[in-house]
């Protein structure tokens, strides 16, 4: 059975091939199209056998559950623990046993994992449990976490990465004053796991935990001022907000560049800086607009700014400022300097426009308008130079986004309704087939290597 990990080592060698004169680039190109395909095939084959568990796994807790107050306890409870102990059995020996449907074995094993953490809210019915959900979200996590350490089954990680933001919004949710610094003894378990595995997705949602304690962190700190009751819904308490995911946002970019020199894990660079992206402009975006309405969005920003409670944004920026000069100066080729480079200035202007919310809030919509038009444009380019078609065509999304969204601000009150719609679908058809042409065409010349070759 091929494996995506043996088909990623067989690109590398591939492509040392090329430098050794070993096979052409024609040849190189063919083959990777090739166990590509098979590549495709196989992560398509693990779709249908995932989604044919969780409709097998829905099926049969709906039977159960339609007979549930007809049955006795013993029987409920070794029910429970039938369908564990038979899903996990059936899916080791698929995984481990049976050659050809390792797959499969992986399927029942995830589906074996949910029906845990389904046994943990039975158990604690039957027997009449005080319900405390983040106990039981708890105690999920801590039942996969050995599994997913014992038999690396990619889906089961992500399961573990995508209850671990679920049980600590449920902390927060039931006592929200409270900062759980315990938190990160897990968020690095769940972390040593998804790079031990190098499993991209569940990364996501490691980066997403973190940015969930960062905002809890702040929003705590924030209501502890003496000054919160008359500033909660403040411009400087949103620009200080926006701050924070922007800073993230940087920290997030300067690890993916580092990771992308690392040998071992150069593929989880693209999930951070994806993830950074998203951060940056979304916040950049919910600043680009000129009809804010704060409540108090004459409050001195002082109040806000100067205070321990921001101490966490000016660390995550002095994080990012320290990340990107650290790769300026051990960068390996130019392009990477040059990322290094581009991503210092936008940390720069980022920093200058800190204090330009005091200058009100038109002031606010206009500079982050020409601040996210200069990123997009900028990552364009970046995603140009490094042939990232994830980075590109993310911030050609983001461009066209704040295109439409600039053009409804502007013309909804100037023009009539229907010229306005008009206008508007026809500028949205010519620019979706002007950009759609552009983009191939860019994307097309990012495959290249400078000589004309594929690489």
């Amino acid at each position: 059975m091929i494996s995506k990990g043996w088909i990623k080592k067989l690109f590398k060698e591939a492509d040392s091939w090329i430098r050794e004169g070993i096979m052409d680039t024609t040849q190189v190109a063919r083959l990777k199209d090739y166990y590509a395909k098979s590549l495709g095939y196989n992560r398509f084959i693990s779709s249908i056998y995932i989604l044919g568990a969780i409709l097998l796994g829905l099926g049969l807790i709906l039977f159960i559950a339609s007979n549930w107050e007809r049955l006795g306890v013993g029987f409920k409870v070794g029910l429970v623990f039938a369908c564990i102990a038979g899903f996990n059995f059936v899916g080791y020996r698929y995984r481990f046993e049976k050659e050809y449907y390792t797959r499969l074995g992986q399927a029942l094993l995830f589906l074996g994992a949910i029906s845990f953490g389904v046994g943990i809210w039975l158990i604690a019915q039957i027997f009449q449990f005080p319900y405390n959900y983040e106990d039981g979200v708890l105690f999920w996590i801590l039942g996969l976490l050995p599994v997913v350490f014992l038999v690396r089954i990619p889906s089961i990680l992500i399961l573990v990465s995508i209850l671990l933001p679920i049980w600590l919004g449920v902390l927060i949710a039931n006592t929200p004053q409270r900062i759980f610094y315990p938190f990160f003894l897990l968020l690095a378990l769940v972390g040593y796991l998804v790079y031990r595995q190098k499993q991209r997705s569940a990364l996501f949602f490691v980066i997403v935990s973190g940015g969930i304690w960062i905002t809890h962190y702040l929003s705590v700190r924030l209501m502890e001022l003496p000054a919160w009751s008359q500033t909660p819904e403040s411009l400087p308490i949103f620009l200080l907000y926006c701050n924070l995911f922007t800073a993230y946002g940087f920290v997030l970019y300067g690890l993916g560049m580092r990771h992308n020199q690392h040998k071992n894990f150069s593929e989880l660079s693209i999930t951070y800086k994806l993830s950074a992206l998203l951060l940056i402009f979304l916040s950049h975006y919910a600043l680009t607009f000129v009809h804010h309405t704060f409540a108090g969005a004459s409050s001195r920003f002082g109040d806000v700014y100067l205070n321990p409670a921001a101490g966490i944004v000016y660390v995550l920026y002095l994080a990012g400022w320290v990340l990107s000069l650290k790769r300026i100066f051990k960068a390996s080729d130019p392009e990477s300097k040059r990322e290094a480079q581009g991503i210092l200035l936008f940390l720069f202007l980022q920093t200058l426009l800190m204090a330009v919310g005091a200058c009100g809030q038109r002031v606010v919509s206009f500079a982050y308008n020409v601040l996210l038009f200069a990123e997009t444009l900028g990552f364009l380019y970046l995603g140009y130079l490094l042939r990232a078609e994830s980075i590109f065509r993310l911030a050609l999304w983001v461009f066209a986004l704040n295109v439409l969204a600039r053009y409804f601000d502007t013309f909804w009150n100037i023009l009539p309704r229907s010229l306005f719609f008009i206008l508007g679908g026809i500028l949205l058809i010519g620019g979706g087939i002007y950009l759609e042409r552009k983009r191939k065409a860019i994307e097309q010349k990012m495959k290249l290597n400078p000589d004309g070759n594929r690489d």
